[in-house]
């Protein structure tokens, strides 16, 4: 099994993908900017492509001889391949976590000068929950994360308990609805199990076999 990303946004002012594929291309990869494009493609309906965010980190190391610590800047990079359906209005970044979003936003506005607006997607968690119950085979709720819980006057906080049975772990989300700030489900593919992390922003992590990466996908895009 292969571990993959999916984080979800709502893109609006978008242009269609013929003109989002020249801005990418004009742009290129240039030398000295902090971002640069490294390879993108036009579909009918779609723009995929992907783009590095480069920054100067200091390193530190300490200099034996003169006693003292120097440092020297090393080049970080952040890579997001991602890709753009400008009639649905949807943004999928394939890598990092929801700050993803807001950098692949930035790229957008700022360096292709494009009038868009980017926004992370709330996931209902209970109700993504009750949809992959009934569009996937063998689902299950193997945890769930609540953020205030009290179980008695001298235990409260985050917790996280696991479930064997999943009609379980349905009655106390029910309970906690309000409170659920994350979930872990387990359903089949094609080709084997998946396991999928919820949070309350459409930013999955998930694992599963390289070839039901396609299917997994489109599964989850359709509790967004």
């Amino acid at each position: 099994m292969a571990s993959y990303k999916l984080n979800v946004a709502k893109i609006q002012g978008c242009p269609p993908p013929p003109e989002l594929g020249r801005a990418l291309e004009e742009f290129a990869l240039p030398a000295g900017e902090e971002f640069g494009v490294l390879n993108h493609a036009v579909a009918e309906r779609a723009v995929y492509a992907t783009i590095v965010r480069r920054t100067q980190q200091a390193v530190q190391a300490v200099d034996a001889e003169a006693r003292e610590v120097t440092s020297r800047p090393v080049e970080r990079v952040n890579v997001y391949p991602f890709a753009v359906r400008p009639g649905g209005e949807i943004l999928e970044i394939y890598a990092g976590g929801a700050g993803g979003i807001e950098q692949v936003g930035l790229f957008f506005s700022s360096c292709l000068a494009l009038p868009v607006v980017v926004e992370a997607v709330e996931l209902d968690i209970p109700r993504a929950i009750d949809h992959l119950s009934r569009i996937t085979e063998r689902f299950r709720l193997v945890s769930i994360r609540v953020s205030e819980y009290a179980h008695n006057a001298y235990m409260s906080g985050v917790y996280a308990p696991k479930f064997l049975d999943t009609q379980h772990g349905v009655d106390f989300l029910d309970e906690y609805a309000e409170h659920t700030a994350g979930a872990r489900v387990r359903f089949a593919a094609p080709s084997g199990r998946v396991n999928v992390n919820l949070r309350p922003r459409a930013c999955f992590s998930f694992s599963c076999a390289e070839e039901d990466q396609a299917v997994v996908q489109s599964i989850l895009l359709r509790i967004v």
